[in-house]
This record gives C-alpha cells, sequence and structure tokens, in this order.
C-alpha cells in the first residue's frame, strides 16, 4: 500500500493554496503569531526581537543609528501588519498569493525570535522529553516546516 502525505500548501493554479493544516496547528499558527505583535505592540526593544531589526553596518555605530531611523518604523509597523494578517488568515482553507507570502515572512519573524530566546544554532540540540523547553523547540522546528512548505509551494507556482 502507498501512504501519501498531504502538503501543507498544495498550489491549486498561479496564485491559490490550500492549507493543509489541523486544528491544532492553526492555533499555534495564530498564538504565536498573536504573542510576537503583542511583543512588538510592547516594546520593540526587546533583545529577543533583535534579528527583526538588523544591523545595517557592523563597526560604525553612525552609519546603523541613521539607518535604524530611516527604516525601523517602517518595519515595526510592516512586521505588526504581516503578523496580524496571518492571525486572521489561520482559519482559511485557501490562501491567495499575498497572504501565503506574508505567513512565509510572518512564520519566519516567530522563528527568527524563537531561535534568539532559545539560542539556536545549526545544529539543533537533543531535547530531553522532561526538558521544560522542548515545547518551544517543537514549535521552533514546526514554523520551520511551515517556512519551508510555504516557500517550495511558492516556487512551484513561477513560470
Amino acid at each position: 500500500m502507498i501512504f501519501r502525505s498531504r502538503r501543507t500548501f498544495q498550489p491549486r493554479g498561479r496564485d491559490a493554496f490550500a492549507v493543509n493544516l489541523g486544528d491544532e496547528e492553526r492555533q499555534v499558527v495564530r498564538a504565536v503569531c498573536e504573542d510576537l505583535g503583542s511583543v512588538l505592540q510592547e516594546d520593540d526593544a526587546n533583545p529577543s526581537v533583535r534579528r527583526l531589526f538588523p544591523a545595517a553596518h557592523a563597526t560604525d555605530q553612525d552609519v546603523d543609528r541613521a539607518y535604524q531611523d530611516l527604516v525601523h518604523d517602517d518595519l515595526l509597523r510592516s512586521r505588526r501588519e504581516i503578523l496580524a494578517a496571518v492571525a486572521d488568515s489561520t482559519e482559511r482553507d485557501v490562501l491567495d498569493r499575498e497572504t501565503l507570502e506574508q505567513w512565509m515572512v510572518g512564520l519566519n519573524a516567530v522563528r527568527l525570535v524563537l531561535g534568539t530566546v532559545l539560542d539556536a544554532g545549526e545544529e539543533l540540540p537533543d531535547v530531553e522529553a522532561d526538558d521544560p523547553s522542548l515545547p518551544a523547540w517543537a514549535v521552533y522546528e514546526f514554523l520551520g516546516g511551515l517556512v519551508d512548505a510555504a516557500v517550495r509551494a511558492l516556487a512551484e507556482t513561477f513560470d
């Protein structure tokens, strides 16, 4: 017997993607986007979100400060909007291209922040079943899979 797994995002033409996620998975997506949106609403200087606002120059603080003055507010607004759009679309069974791109960007942002909190490196650690960080690592891996699935589905539809 051949078993087929359903792809997370299945292209349905050039601008439509079926979403194959269960209720619990959708709840996780909504929760992590709402959580990060709340963090960004309250304290965008929180060290855990530093990877969302990359430095423009590693050694010249004046250049970096000028860059941050120029783009920080727009980046912050954009991140908040994308996270809200993803959270608001978690119940949809079909996403358009723009919304799937928002999922890709928004979930990657959540993963970056979670990776910073977990101090994730190139290799994922072996986490014991009783480790209190196990759920966070599971979400980190889950989000990585979703981002990868979104990239693959979008890439399939390019001419």
